[in-house]
């Protein structure tokens, strides 16, 4: 909680958007060459995010890259615990350049299981794309696409609401 006990809006819904058009870009290129990406977002707001990139990518785009979807169920807050699956065949994935999508990154946890899941394919490349970075990572994950970093403390919370009141919050 921050010490006035306030909410404080990060990130507006039109800073996402500014975010998410500059991330296909950046996709597209890094991926010269490449006729298909898979978006694979993580379950939540992770796959929202998925679905507003695939929707930028499929509009401003198209002639350029196709752009598939896949939902990665994973338990976020012990990914251990549970079975990890994907909502597509992960044979799918084969020769593919995937993304891998959520929504922010702490300690790099969920990515880092979300990577050994996917590596269980023969992925062409393997991209993440995270709308916040808080730095907090004890797991050797690097972020190719970055909306915001931002440092914060342990004890602070960042809340990324896509589908309604679209923003990003600290509090």
């Amino acid at each position: 909680m921050m010490s006035d006990g306030k909410t404080l809006n990060i990130l507006t819904e039109d800073k996402i958007q500014r975010i998410l058009k500059r991330m296909s870009i950046q996709i597209l290129e890094n991926n010269l060459g490449a006729s298909k990406v898979v978006l694979v977002g993580i379950t939540g707001q992770g796959y929202q995010m998925a679905l507003l990139l695939q929707k930028i990518l499929q509009t401003t785009h198209s002639a350029v890259i196709t752009c598939d979807l896949a939902e990665l169920i994973i338990d976020k807050k012990n990914p251990v615990a549970g079975d990890i699956s994907l909502s597509v065949d992960i044979n799918l994935l084969n020769h593919q350049t995937v993304i891998l999508v959520d929504d922010v990154i702490n300690t790099g946890r969920t990515q880092a299981y979300g990577i050994k899941f996917l590596l269980t394919a023969a992925i062409k490349k393997l991209e993440t794309a995270i709308l916040v970075d808080r730095s907090h990572k004890v797991f050797p994950v690097s972020t190719n696409y970055c909306g915001l970093a931002l440092s914060t403390t342990l004890e602070e919370h960042v809340e990324v609401s896509l589908e309604t009141g679209r923003g990003a919050f600290l509090y």
